[in-house]
Formats: C-alpha cells, structure tokens, sequence
C-alpha cells in the first residue's frame, strides 16, 4: 500500500524533529534527568511536529533499552507505537471524545496498570475541544497522576484550554517551521525517493506551507502524482494554483518602475489563470521586505499590500481586492517626502502670510469691523464684508485641520 510522505517520513527520533531545536533539546535532557513532567502540552500550529514528538516521547519511555532519548524503533514497544497498536499508549481524538464520559472512561483506564510496557500513555490531540465538564472531571488525575501514568497534550488553539488545566502541564510552544528548513528536508525526501525538481520548485513549494512540514509533505505528493520526475517550477504552479518566483519578480520590477501598463498585464495573467490570490499577496510581501529601493516608498508599498493581505484574510473580494492595491501603489510616483515640503512651505514665506490673515480675524472679534453686521456702510456691504469673513473663517479650519462646534 503507498504510504503518503506526511506518514512515510514522519520524524521517529528526537534528533529527526526539526525547527523545534530548543523543545527537542529540553525533552532530551528532561529524559536523561528523569525530570520529565507527567503531563507535557505542546501547542501550535498545524504540521509543526506536535503529534510525533508526542510519540517519540512514548517510545523514547516504553523502549526496551530505555528511558532513552534514541528509541531504537525495533523492539516490540518501538514498533506497536509508530503503527499506533500499543495497548499502553491511547491516542485519543479529542474532538470526538470530548464530553464528560469519555473523560470518565480515561480516569477509569488509568486504574490500571501498563499491559506490558514501562508506562501507560494517554496523548490527546486538539485538546481544547474538550468540554468544561470534560476538563474538570480529569483535573485531579491530571495533576497527580499514578507514577506509571504520563499526559501528552496537543492543541491548535492554547486559549481555550482552562487555566487550571495549563497550570497543571509542562507547556511546550512549537513553532512555525522556516522555509528553509523545509526546503532542506524536502530535498532530502526526493534525493531518497530518486526524484527530480527544480531547485525553484522546491523552495516555492517551502514557501507557501506557510511554515508546516505536514502541509509541504502534502504538497510535493500533489505536485510528484502529477509528474514524477524532471518537475519544474512551472509544474509546481500548475498544479498547486499558485504563482511562481518568476511572476512575483516581473510583478515587482513593473510596479517599482511605476509601469501601470505591464503591471496590470501581470495582474491579468495572475487571474486568468486562476492562480490563488492570497498566496500571491503573501509571496508579494515576502518580496518587498527585500527590496533595495527608498525606505519610505518601500515602507509605503508594505503597508498597501499588507492591507489588502488582511482583507483578503477577512474574505472581502481578493481580485478587486488587489487591483484596487495595486493601483494605490502606482499612485505613490507622486509620493513626495515631508522633508520637502517643509522646504517648500518656507520657501513661499507662508509665516508672513499667515500671521496677516490672523491679525485679520482679531481685528473682526474685537469689533474694529463691527460694520460686518450692517446693511452698508462706507459704500461696503453685508455680502462682501460676509464673503470675506467667510474666507477668512474657511482659512483657520484648513490651517489647524479643525472644525466648527457651534455658532452665536
């Protein structure tokens, strides 16, 4: 039966883990110690190692050779874990065993002593989809569990875990994999599997799992059923909908040069092919965050995209959603630093110019043009002197960007 490479390559070691250097390091030693807590949660997001690192702490406990931080994934123990057939290491869904009974089944195991191995094991995935009942029930046997009894938590959401459960664990965050970490495995995966893809294709495929190993596992099986050797950077595109290194860059030369023309060309290309338009974005700012060119244009460009990014995010219209952000930055040619235009205030002696129309307006509010309120007098009339005030009123708003509360 084919084994999908999320499975075939699932790390068996502590050593095999990767990103996670600090986590791997502290469970190391916490086992070499024997300080290892009785109950561990691991939180973060999805394909970052929290499930296999639940495991190889099972084997690194239950091995014939152990407590050992190099499981030796043979013996009878090893094996039963990695299928996920040991009797003494329960892998619980919590999703689906989530209300008060289920919790009830839990405490009433624990009575029991390991079938055969060293400890029993209880590893629960997305445990925060527990109830409150559920979590309250196993408070006490999570806290003082029997010696021969070890919890290993997992969760995608941490603030939904109670307080009084989290103040009973070991917490370990795992975080976020960098591309090139992914980059790197991915290349090994193919050398073993005697495949070949461009360098390009690889390093997109590790820049769009946005940062999980599982996710790019998942990926490079779509792209290697597709086509199973000589695989080009187009080929990953094709397949996963997704715009390629070569589009991002040509996108960016054309909105640098302000070339609306050959911008919105690239844009087209990009929807025509039905290419995912949040993934494009994201690639995009990647892109921009190492630019060479102006920091307040470059600063100027992050923060357009950056926000359409988060519209996208909240689901309004990605095209639109684009377009109107590309146009905004194409708009920027115009972009003018505030360093010259103070330059240019001072050079229009604007002082002077200011401090006559405010004389102005104090000579109206002491009364000196009391004639404002008459019909005529000395041959000017009300529509005149009204007309000047008015314009002298618009001025000092516009000067202190004010506003008027209320008028005698």
């Amino acid at each position: 039966m084919y084994l999908v490479f999320a499975r075939k390559y699932r790390p068996q070691t502590l050593d095999e883990v990767i990103g996670q250097d600090i986590v791997t390091q502290t469970i190391k030693n916490a086992i070499e110690q024997n300080r290892l807590y009785h109950s561990i949660l691991f939180y973060g997001t999805m394909g970052t190692g929290k499930t296999s690192l639940a495991r190889i702490i099972a084997k690194s406990l239950n091995c014939e050779k152990g407590p050992t931080v190099e499981p030796c994934g043979k013996c009878e123990h090893c094996r039963a874990i990695s299928e996920g057939k040991s009797v003494d290491v329960i892998e619980i869904d919590g999703a689906s065993n989530r209300r008060i009974d289920d919790a009830r089944n839990i405490i009433e195991s624990i009575k029991y002593v390991p079938f055969s191995a060293r400890y029993k094991i209880f590893i629960i995935d997305e445990v925060h989809m527990l109830t409150e009942e559920a979590f309250n029930a196993l408070l006490k046997t999570i806290e003082e569990p029997p010696d021969y009894v070890k919890f290993i938590f997992a969760t995608t959401n941490i603030e939904k875990v109670p307080q009084t459960i989290l103040s009973r664990c070991q917490i370990f965050k795992l975080n976020k994999i960098s591309p090139q970490k992914i980059y790197e495995k991915l290349k090994k995966i193919l050398e073993t599997e005697n495949i070949n893809m461009q360098d390009e294709g690889i390093k997109l495929i590790s820049q769009i799992a946005q940062g999980s190993f599982r996710v790019a596992e998942n990926y490079l099986d779509r792209v290697v059923a597709y086509k199973n050797d000589n695989i080009t950077a187009k080929d990953v595109s094709d397949v996963l909908g997704v715009a390629d290194f070569g589009l991002i860059d040509d996108f960016v030369d054309s909105l640098v040069s302000f070339n609306a023309d050959l911008t919105f060309e690239k844009l087209n290309y990009l929807f025509e092919r039905n290419l995912k338009v949040e993934t494009f974005v994201e690639l995009l700012l990647e892109k921009l965050l190492t630019l060479s060119i102006d920091l307040e244009l470059k600063a100027a460009f992050i923060n357009i995209f950056y926000d359409a990014f988060l519209q996208i995010k909240y689901k309004v219209d990605d095209a639109v959603t684009l377009k109107v952000a590309t146009q905004k930055a194409l708009s920027l040619k115009n972009l003018t630093k505030i360093e010259e235009i103070i330059k240019l205030t001072y050079s229009l002696d604007l002082d002077k110019k200011i401090q006559t129309h405010i004389q102005s307006v104090e000579e109206i509010t002491q009364g000196k043009l009391d004639n404002i309120n008459t019909i005529e007098t000395n041959n000017v009339s009300l529509q005149d002197n009204t007309n000047e005030a008015d314009r002298l009123e618009k001025f000092v708003i516009d000067l202190f960007d004010a506003e008027i509360i209320a008028k005698r």
